[in-house]
């Protein structure tokens, strides 16, 4: 229920926030500002989706799981077949150079400024998605949806501009989601993973604690947890994460704080506790 209530915010808030710029009734900016920290939070009901953690997948009402997880990816333009085929490869070769995350890998300065903004950039090249579509082994009809997915994206946007809209567009979707989307992949890809070379069920992600790091990350600064353990929804991470930190630190697990400790400093500690 917290990720459908989650969903629901993302598109009531988006809808006020451009309908009260677009009418004068909000500076553009601050809209700009609101719908950036909107799309900050909203990958975390595509994520969530993904791993079918919103409904039972035992239930009747499993489809819910990927049907939010579209719903939810349009605001991002993200293909929600190939990303799931790409997110279960990065949980299961994660920090290996067969990770789709492993563009990640390097320091923060290069990573947020350089290589996560060309990570979202190519997800407006249709030919690297249909690439993904077929790297990541979908099915025909998979293929077919996230082409004519891809082709929605498209004509919504030609629509919104042949309104002459074009300039809104950019100020309240474009550079909000840019900005949000890199924020993003930062807290949920660079810093859990950092320096994106340690392997193992207790190694290949970390735990960050500081003040306010739940709510502002949306449980992504115990993302140990949900590698352990990907069942496990968003909301319960540091329940789970308090009851097991005994067995997560008596096995070497990386806690740090806000800042991800040097690199040198994780590959050595994983080391100790499990040497090769």
């Amino acid at each position: 229920m917290p990720t459908l209530l989650l969903l629901a915010g993302v598109y009531s808030g988006l809808a006020v926030s451009c309908y009260f710029a677009v009418n004068g009734q909000f500076p553009m900016w601050l809209a700009a500002v609101i719908n950036g920290i909107i799309l900050y939070g909203t990958y975390t009901v595509v994520h969530e989706g993904v791993h079918n953690n919103i409904v039972n997948q035992k239930s009747r009402l499993r489809w819910i799981n990927m049907g939010a997880a579209f719903l939810a990816a349009v605001p991002l333009w993200i293909l929600i077949y190939p990303h799931r085929g790409s997110h279960i490869v990065h949980h299961k070769k994660c920090n290996t150079d067969a990770d789709p995350d492993i563009y990640a890998r390097g320091s923060f300065g290069v990573v947020t400024f350089w290589r996560i903004p060309l990570a979202i950039l190519s997800q407006f090249n249709p030919i690297e998605q249909y690439r993904q579509c077929n790297e990541y082994g979908l099915t025909r009809s998979q293929r077919y949806f996230s082409i004519l997915n891809f082709a929605l994206y498209v004509a919504i946007v030609v629509m919104i501009i042949s309104f002459d809209y074009g300039y809104e567009l950019l100020i309240l979707w474009f550079i909000p989601f840019f900005i949000g989307y890199t924020l993003m992949l930062v807290f949920f890809t660079w810093i859990p993973h950092h320096p994106h070379t340690i392997t193992g069920r207790y190694r290949d992600t970390r735990c960050s604690l500081w003040p306010g790091g739940n709510l502002l990350t949306q449980g992504q600064n115990y993302h140990l947890i949900h590698h352990m353990m990907p069942w496990i929804p968003w909301y319960r991470y540091e329940k789970v994460f308090l009851e097991i930190r005994p067995g997560l630190e008596q096995h070497g697990a990386i806690i740090d704080g806000f800042w991800p400790r040097p690199a040198k400093d994780s590959c050595e500690a994983a080391k100790q506790v499990n040497p090769r």
